[in-house]
């Protein structure tokens, strides 16, 4: 539980990044849609899975680096 707290949770290791939970509930929402296709037997397109999980870790990636800049010992 305490690494999904140290993913989930900014700095200081308390508090929730809403940048993070959402990234992490994103990635949770496509990898489950990927799995009830394959559960229904419906064809999977990879790239295009791919391509939404690219978008969604770059987009996360940049607003975890602009929000770096407002928390304690963030760079300047």
């Amino acid at each position: 539980m305490k690494l999904i707290r140290d993913i989930l949770t900014g700095i200081d290791g308390q508090t929730y990044d809403n940048i993070r939970v959402g990234i992490a509930a994103a990635l949770v929402t496509a990898i489950g849609a990927i799995i009830t296709q394959l559960v229904k037997g419906q064809p999977v397109d990879l790239l295009a899975f791919g391509g939404a999980v690219a978008a969604i870790l770059g987009a996360g990636g940049f607003g975890i680096g602009q929000k770096a800049h407002t928390e304690p010992g963030g760079e300047p």
